[in-house]
């Protein structure tokens, strides 16, 4: 119900493979670190970690199932270019009954800020096609970048721009095609690209924290939207409303 139905495979580095047993929000952090996988990253929900002997792989720990989640359950489940260079490569999930996320990914590093090609790439998420960009966007992308203006045709991009896309003529396709299976618009965050083995760039981590469950079965993400609006309904008969972040 909460996992993929290749997840026991070990022909891939599973989480099993990897002798990876506790997968409790209460207890996985801890149980990662004692058994030697050193944290080397961290986000909004989740934390990242390596293993000196597995040193091809990464380990995602999140304490409640996000985006990632549902990002790696679209992978799984394929689209265009969902095994090409510039995905992830995911090799196993699970998400436990209380909503800890584990995946399995195979290692990817950071590029340098001033690589020649990261603003471009960063743009093609941000500019979206028939809307108007938000300012915040903006202004966090000028800040990282600020002789560029995150827009795809904008100059500031002229010779970069046709440069990227004879180093990677998909990238851009990828990314149309993943707003086009993505339940909401791509996050257009700085830090959401990084380098694959191979050199290419990798969307990583583009959609919203606040996962859709995409990861659990269809009627399983029809009961929690039921539950759900359940527990606004009888919120709503006390007088009380949820509390959006």
């Amino acid at each position: 119900m909460f996992g993929f139905k290749n997840q026991a495979s070990t022909s891939n580095p599973s989480l099993a493979a990897l002798g990876i047993a506790e997968r409790s929000a209460e207890k996985s952090y801890a149980s990662l670190i004692a058994t030697g996988w050193t944290e080397i990253g961290f986000g909004y929900h989740g934390t990242v970690h390596a293993h000196l002997d597995h040193p091809n792989v990464i380990v995602r720990f999140a304490r409640k199932a996000d985006g990632f989640g549902d990002y790696a359950a679209l992978l799984r489940k394929g689209f265009a270019g969902s095994d090409g260079p510039h995905a992830p490569c995911v090799h196993d999930l699970y998400v436990s009954p209380c909503g800890a996320l584990m995946t399995v990914g195979s290692r990817l590093t950071t590029p340098t800020r001033d690589v020649w090609w990261l603003a471009y790439a960063h743009a093609v998420i941000a500019d979206h096609p028939d809307l108007a960009m938000d300012e915040g966007v903006r202004d966090r992308f000028k800040a990282e970048w600020p002789a560029h203006e995150p827009f795809v045709d904008h100059s500031s991009f002229d010779g970069i721009r046709e440069h990227f896309r004879a180093a990677w003529p998909d990238y851009e396709a990828y990314v149309a095609t993943l707003r086009v299976v993505s339940p909401r618009g791509l996050d257009p965050n700085i830090g959401n690209v990084l380098v694959g083995r191979d050199g290419s760039p990798v969307v990583n981590d583009p959609l919203c924290d606040d996962g859709l469950g995409l990861w659990r079965s269809p009627l399983s993400r029809l009961l929690a939207r039921c539950l759900d609006a359940l527990r606004r309904t009888v919120g709503e008969a006390f007088g009380r409303t949820p509390v959006t972040a």
